[in-house]
């Protein structure tokens, strides 16, 4: 068995590979992405219930479910998803400063990203 140590060192795609192993449940596409739209839906069911209320256990809980079911779904799909997400990330820390340095925001507080820097590049990942 493996000890919470080693569990508190593994990365997100690690420990669903290790799940998967355990259960000995082989990478499925269809099943997959239809785990990615039933934890999306649980968390939304948890944002606001119908008086609404808003259960932040509940809906944590539900965002790490689906967070866990993308790692699944890249697995699936022979993705690296943690270097995708690293570019990504480098993408918009760049894509966030305008061309005179300035950082903008929709009314809704959403930073607009500056149409003239490139777009991140993840074809060589798929």
């Amino acid at each position: 068995m493996i000890s919470q140590d080693d569990i508190d060192a593994m990365t997100p795609a690690e420990m669903v590979e290790e799940f998967a192993t355990t259960a000995k449940q082989p990478p499925s596409k269809v099943m997959s992405i239809n785990l990615v739209w039933e934890e999306a839906c649980e968390w939304y069911d948890e944002v606001l219930d119908a008086e609404g209320y808003h259960h932040p256990v509940a809906e944590l809980k539900e965002l790490a479910d689906l967070v866990y079911v993308a790692y699944g779904r890249a697995m699936a799909m022979g993705y690296d998803l943690e270097e995708a997400i690293a570019r990504v990330h480098k993408n918009n820390m760049g894509r966030m400063k305008q061309p005179d340095g300035t950082i903008q925001f929709r009314e809704d507080g959403k930073v607009m990203k500056n149409k003239d820097y490139p777009k991140v590049d993840l074809s060589d990942l798929v």
